[in-house]
């Protein structure tokens, strides 16, 4: 699963509400399209396949509190861990 900020789980369910709110006021093919999309990407979001499920799991995270990202440092690689150098020199 994916660890989404608090501020993409936010921005997400108010892409979806919006969605919702005007696929309601006047489906056409454009707006049934951007429900789908938007219910889609909560439910990547959140690692659930059902819409309602993925709602809920988003609110659950943002009461409980999401999981802090790590951002990569720039360009896009972490290195990689370094090791404490032995200072005996016993075989192991």
């Amino acid at each position: 699963m994916l660890h989404p900020t608090p501020g993409d789980l936010r921005a997400a369910l108010s892409c979806y509400a919006d969605a919702v709110i005007e696929d309601e006021r006047h489906s056409t093919p454009d707006t049934v399209r951007r429900r789908e999309d938007t219910a889609y990407t909560l439910c990547v979001m959140t690692g659930v396949n059902d819409v309602r499920q993925a709602l809920h799991t988003a609110d659950t995270l943002l009461r409980t509190g999401a999981p802090k990202v790590t951002t990569l440092p720039k360009g896009g690689r972490r290195s990689a861990p370094t090791r404490p150098k032995r200072t005996d020199t016993a075989a192991v």
